[in-house]
């Protein structure tokens, strides 16, 4: 567990640093934790690949309903799909901290929200208005 923080800082430091040298010696301190225990190196730096995977998976939810979000209730959803409050379904759009972590989906919640969306998009298309 402390590998896995050590190596979550450094790679932290590593996005933050201003310049060459300092990255330079990052990596070298990322050189060195990678020496000292190989396999737990490995297995920390495998969680923070997983939690980027993650993340990004969460920006590309977030980039695709941009554009839906306004037209539809996200309440509704929240609310009739999760049985959890508006602003529960926000913290996961927004990536919130809450209780000191951040806010996101699982994986079964996103399978969810994706049945929602198309149980919406059918109700929407079987809807027709006539004069």
């Amino acid at each position: 567990m402390a590998e896995k923080k050590k190596v979550f800082k450094l790679k932290k430091a590593l996005q933050d640093a201003k310049n060459d040298a300092e990255r330079d010696r990052i990596e070298l301190q990322l050189q060195e934790l990678c020496t000292e225990d190989p396999d737990e190196f490995s297995k920390a730096f495998l969680a923070f690949a997983k939690d980027t995977a993650d993340r990004a998976e969460e920006l590309v939810i977030k980039k695709k309903l941009k554009n839906v979000i306004p037209a539809i209730s996200m309440s509704y959803i929240s609310k009739n799909y999760f049985q959890k409050s508006e602003n529960w379904i926000y913290q996961r759009l927004n990536g919130n901290v809450v209780n000191g972590k951040t806010a996101s989906f699982t994986h079964d919640e996103i399978d969810t929200l994706k049945f929602a969306l198309n149980d919406l998009s059918k109700q929407l298309g079987s809807v027709s208005v006539s004069l």
